[in-house]
């Protein structure tokens, strides 16, 4: 395809002249201004890639994993999970006894469809105390054993996720939950811990060190469905003594949740991936296949070396970079058990992707870019990548690494900040973290050989040429 010349005929182009001007040697804004501009454009790139292996992932999210399915097209996925709690800094002890302790329970807080497979399919769980600290940073393929004692079983639940047969209020609630108890000593000694030392409990990595490592949670029963859990946490049930208002002695019932995973403590999913034979098959013809989690990266050079020389034999004299946008179509993979492509996916540089994740970083738009899966016309566009061509440009030495890059899919941590005023309402979402995506299993085929690249500038045309 040939390079098209358009004539600047839009606001837009006015801007990017005025940007041009904006120098102040010589005559140049006198000069853009008589003179004639045109937008080059060129789409002509080829992408070339490969699918690659992603066994290794940071969970880097409360959010955890459990259960296993198989499913076709996809293949098997299983996860477990070993997590640390984070405590609250006050437990109440005002006329409450050691002997008025009843129970504890581990509760897993499960949004709504927040799961893959069948929801009445009866599963089970089994959990173990954690008997030293996890390391951090810690990883999917992470091995449990001598982290945990399995000669110690805190609790062994049978459960399903339907909401089959329950109330119009459980119905109506945005989360189900799974309710396992676990030992009536525990609960003591949690609360003995506490009232002999409360410091340990304010901060975190000494309620790990010196109270509660944590625990191991896995399935050992059942297949055909993996749930995405929001939070695990640790319920306290106890008796609360007090006085009527006549002076009268009393005890009620109370509950507290006072111990929840939180960021700020380790919580990691143990994930194990097989691809189905159908998948490797068409990774074998040549297929571009991206799968989570723990399954199937793209790695991709873009041709940046191709655009910069182009861009260097069509500027002349004085130009203004304008766009460079990326698009991939997608392919779904037919699969029985309604498995997506992923929400978003991330473009890094190879080179930094592991420091990413590890330092907990945010996309630039100059080494890393976010896409969202676009469902109507099925593709992904990274739209914001003019900073990119323009770093390099300015660099004089380019390797492979400065044009190597990997596609992963990645959950996007949010927050949205609302204002109003007497007329309109208005709200913004900020991303507050990046990390890799293990909220369900995910998969697509990128077609990377109907890709398209834009790259648009618009330079200076001499008057009466």
């Amino acid at each position: 395809m040939k390079p098209s010349r358009l004539l600047t005929a839009s606001l837009l182009l006015l801007a990017l002249i005025i940007t041009a001007c904006d120098d102040t040697t010589g005559d140049i804004g006198t000069s853009l201004i008589q003179d004639k501009m045109e937008v080059v454009m060129d789409s002509t790139y080829t992408i070339t890639g490969r699918s690659v292996e992603n066994h290794k992932i940071q969970s880097r999210t409360v959010t955890q994993l459990l259960g296993n399915i198989h499913a076709e097209n996809y293949g098997t996925l299983t996860s477990s999970y070993v997590t640390q709690f984070m405590s609250a800094s006050v437990i109440d002890t005002t006329n409450v006894s050691t002997a008025d302790i009843d129970s504890l329970q581990l509760v897993l807080n499960i949004p709504n469809g927040d799961y893959v497979g069948d929801s009445i399919v009866p599963m089970g769980l089994k959990v173990y105390p954690l008997i030293k600290q996890l390391p951090s940073p810690i990883y999917s393929d992470f091995d449990p054993t001598g982290y945990y004692d399995p000669n110690t079983l805190l609790a062994n639940k049978i459960y399903t996720y339907s909401n089959v047969g329950e109330n119009d209020t459980v119905k109506t609630l945005k989360s189900r939950y799974v309710y396992a108890t676990l030992p009536h000593h525990m609960a003591v000694e949690l609360f003995e811990a506490y009232k002999q030392n409360p410091s340990n409990f304010a901060i975190p990595s000494l309620f790990v060190k010196n109270v509660f490592p944590g625990i191991y949670v896995e399935t050992s029963y059942g297949s055909g469905r993996v749930m995405r859990i929001a939070q695990s946490s640790l319920r306290l049930h106890y008796q609360k003594h007090t006085k009527t208002d006549d002076g009268r002695d009393s005890t009620y019932a109370a509950i507290g949740f006072y111990f929840a995973t939180k960021p700020e403590v380790i919580s990691n999913n143990i994930i194990n991936y097989t691809m189905a034979p159908q998948l490797t098959a068409m990774l074998n013809e040549g297929k571009n296949i991206i799968a989570a989690p723990a399954g199937r990266d793209i790695e991709i050079e873009f041709p940046i070396i191709k655009m910069m020389d182009y861009y260097r034999r069509n500027s002349g004299k004085l130009a203004v970079l304008n766009t460079l946008s990326f698009n991939i179509p997608v392919e779904s993979i037919a699969n029985d058990y309604g498995i997506n492509p992923p929400p978003n996916v991330m473009m890094i540089l190879s080179r930094d992707k592991d420091k990413f994740f590890i330092d907990n970083e945010l996309t630039d738009d100059v080494t890393s870019f976010i896409a969202d899966y676009n469902y109507v016309n099925k593709c992904y566009t990274f739209g914001e990548m003019r900073n990119y061509i323009i770093k390099l440009l300015e660099k004089e030495n380019i390797t492979a690494e400065d044009y190597t890059f990997t596609i992963t899919p990645v959950s996007l941590v949010t927050t949205t900040e609302a204002s109003t005023s007497y007329y309109y309402y208005t709200s913004s979402e900020h991303v507050n973290a990046v990390v890799p995506f293990i909220s369900t299993p995910v998969m697509a085929s990128l077609e990377l050989d109907k890709s398209k690249i834009i790259f648009t500038f618009t330079k200076q045309v001499t008057s009466g040429k």
